[in-house]
């Protein structure tokens, strides 16, 4: 498996009470955050239009697996393996 470092955008809720209009537009259109995940690519899946995902895990146990993240790769900003590590 490749070690793979992930820079994504993760999905949120804004809010938890009504909002004036030009305060959610306001919000909409301000610096997005994003996520980094370093994990071994166990599979890329494309379960259907358009959920193409990656699906990484965060130890690699030879035989099993640890905790596992799913990304869709439409939330990818970039992505790169990290030379000089594979398993599997």
């Amino acid at each position: 498996m490749k070690l793979l470092l992930i820079e994504w955008i993760d999905a949120s809720v804004i809010g938890d009470q009504w909002t004036e209009l030009e305060e959610a537009r306001e919000t909409a259109n301000s610096k997005i955050e994003t996520c980094l995940s370093v994990g071994w690519l166990v599979d890329e899946c494309r379960q259907g239009t358009p959920y193409h995902t990656v699906y990484l895990a965060m130890t690699d146990g030879r035989d099993v697996v640890g905790p596992q993240i799913e990304i869709p790769v439409g939330t990818i900003i970039s992505r790169r393996e990290i030379d000089g590590f594979s398993m599997g």
